[in-house]
This record gives structure tokens, sequence and C-alpha cells, in this order.
């Protein structure tokens, strides 16, 4: 079964294992985006600590079949969409990030949410995985998660087609 490594210590430098605070960035990063992604009826794969969207009809093999092979179930999914959100709450909260990661990676969580409002409407039928998504969205929003307010723009019309500044 694979799954997402939780982090909630300081890393060591002098650790040799292959985690580091630059790989966890990274990862989280990946699977919020693939999370951000998600569409009604995809279900999500752990292989090696990324998640994968795996949509029904698209591959040779049936999907039940390939999830019974790799261990996955909803259990496992919203474990490791948990452990998700843990390690990039971890990440704001202990990595010194400069000001523009910090706004992106908030960004990303903002975005995952929309996916998992997908998800919900997946599995719309099991009361408990819906609640539990739903815990994990209300617990990555407050003033940790808020995006720094963006100057309002005025209502000049935009070439959207002119991609050069004059």
């Amino acid at each position: 079964m694979f799954s997402v490594t939780r982090h909630t210590e300081d890393f060591d430098s002098s650790d040799r294992t292959g985690h580091d605070p630059e790989e966890l960035f990274h990862i989280t990063s990946v699977n919020l985006i693939v999370v951000g992604r998600l569409q009604v009826e995809d279900h999500l794969c752990v292989t090696k600590g990324m998640f994968t969207i795996q949509r029904p009809g698209t591959m040779w093999i049936p999907l039940a079949v390939q999830r019974w092979y790799y261990a996955q179930s909803r259990e496992t999914t919203l474990n490791n969409i948990k452990t998700m959100f843990e390690n990039a709450t971890w990440i704001l909260k202990h990595m010194d990030l400069t000001e523009k990661d910090i706004q992106r990676l908030k960004k990303l969580i903002r975005n995952s949410h929309k996916g998992i409002r997908k998800l919900q409407t997946t599995y719309i039928k099991d009361v408990n995985v819906v609640a539990r998504l739903a815990a994990m969205v209300s617990s990555t929003t407050g003033e940790l998660y808020d995006l720094a307010e963006e100057p309002k723009q005025t209502n000049k019309k935009v070439n959207r087609h002119n991609y050069f500044d004059d």
C-alpha cells in the first residue's frame, strides 16, 4: 500500500533518507495541484507519495481491479489527503519560505478545495466520506491560510490577445 509520508518534526540536515524540506514542499505542491484538478467521478491514487488521477473508462484495466491491486480505497485516499493538508500546514508554520512561496502555497491550498468538493460529489452517497472531506476543507481555511489582499483592479478593458505590455 502506498501512502503520503507525514512530517511533524524538524528536519535533520544530516539525515540522508532523501526527505528534505524542499522535497516536501515540492511533493505537497504537486499533490495540491493534482487534487485541485479532480473532476466528478475521478479517484485519487498514490504512487511513491505522489497523487495521480484515475478516471473511469480511460484505462484498459477496470478501475475497481486496479484500485484493489494497489490497495487503494476511500480510507487510504482520505488518509493521504489529510496527510497532504497536514504537510501543507507544517510547511506554512515551520519552513522559512519567501513571501511569494507562502502566497503560492496558500493559493494551491485554496484551489485544492475545489477538487475536494468534486470528490465530495463523487462520494455523495457516503455521508462519512463527505463529512470527513468537509472537515479537512474547514481545517485548512482561516487566518493561516488567507491570501494577501490583492489591489483592486480598475474596470479597464484589457485586450486578452495582446501578451506584450504597451
